[in-house]
């Protein structure tokens, strides 16, 4: 979350336009997200997917309308204003909400195909916990992703509410800038180039985590679906564009970050929305082909030949 105080500067007609119509699509996309989650079997049982991933979408459409009315803020000296501090808190939960949901995708269509993932096993729709090395994988694959949100949401927190200083001692660039600040080399690395790096800190994790689970979901996409796509390069693959649009949008300096890192947040949504499009066809050609199945084996069982065995010519009559 870009920092609103007295040094910032008031953003021009072009930045508010481009946030305000930014905000809006945010809104459409928890709209869509809310949706697709109450409205399908698969999502209404996790949680992250239904609940937490609008929730998500809708900060982001609160923070964007921060920034397009931070010039407001800026005249009136509020910068320490109790709605400020509240989107700041709200912010810090973006990451591990996304990471959760994008793991929860991941898993849903594995689990699903009994295709096994991330130390995970599956066998017939369930996570195998028969064998002790099992059970520890598939134990760590999980709640090592609830202790890494925890301390993305605890380090975003300290950031966005400026609570060690961090605006301060960093020349009041943390949280302002990306990645660009770091590689400046007419600088020497000092204090302020650590405070900047704590505060990209998350969004590098959820770029590095989103990476391996999109390329994961990729694969079974391309290998294990129940709908087949000719193209390597399928609707399967698109979170990792959307990840590689995340992680562009970190790399500018001050005075396009807080948009550029916006609107690769909104790409990166945008494509986990289009790959649950693509969950929703596979669960239901899985679900109209276990139908199928089960009709034939009901028709198989009514159908019996029945009659008298004829030994001379070992048939029935």
């Amino acid at each position: 979350m870009t920092f609103i105080d007295d040094s910032a500067e008031k953003p021009s007609t072009t930045k508010v336009v481009l946030f305000s119509l930014i905000s809006i699509l945010f809104c459409l996309c928890a709209l869509i997200a809310f949706h697709r989650g109450r409205t399908r079997r698969h999502y209404r049982a996790t949680f992250p997917v239904w609940c937490l991933f609008p929730i998500a979408c809708v900060i982001a459409a609160l923070e964007n309308v921060v920034l397009a009315t931070s010039g407001i803020f800026i005249e009136q000296k509020m910068d320490d204003a109790l709605f400020l501090k509240i989107v700041f808190v709200l912010q810090a939960f973006q990451v591990p909400i996304l990471l959760a949901t994008l793991f929860e995708l991941t898993y849903i269509v594995h689990k699903r195909r009994s295709v096994n993932f991330c130390g995970l096993y599956f066998d017939e729709g369930r996570r195998v916990q028969s064998q002790i090395t099992n059970r520890f994988k598939s134990f760590l694959a999980r709640n090592a992703l609830r202790i890494l949100g925890l301390i993305l949401l605890t380090n975003g927190i300290l950031v966005n509410l400026d609570i060690l200083g961090f605006v301060s001692e960093a020349d009041q660039l943390t949280g302002r800038i990306g990645w660009a600040y770091l590689w400046d080399p007419n600088k020497t690395w000092d204090r302020a180039h650590t405070l900047v790096l704590i505060s990209l800190f998350p969004t590098a994790i959820l770029v590095f985590a989103s990476c391996i689970m999109s390329i994961s979901v990729w694969r079974y996409g391309s290998e294990s679906s129940m709908v087949v796509h000719s193209p390597i390069l399928n609707i399967w693959f698109f979170p990792f564009f959307g990840t590689l649009a995340l992680a562009a949008g970190q790399l500018f300096g001050e005075t396009w970050y807080p948009f550029t890192s916006n609107l690769g947040l909104l790409i990166y949504i945008q494509t986990i929305l289009m790959l649950q499009i693509e969950i929703d066809k596979d669960v239901n050609v899985t679900a109209q082909f276990t139908d199928f199945l089960q009709q034939v084996a009901k028709k198989g069982d009514a159908i019996s030949v029945k009659g008298t065995f004829d030994e001379d010519d070992a048939s029935y009559y």
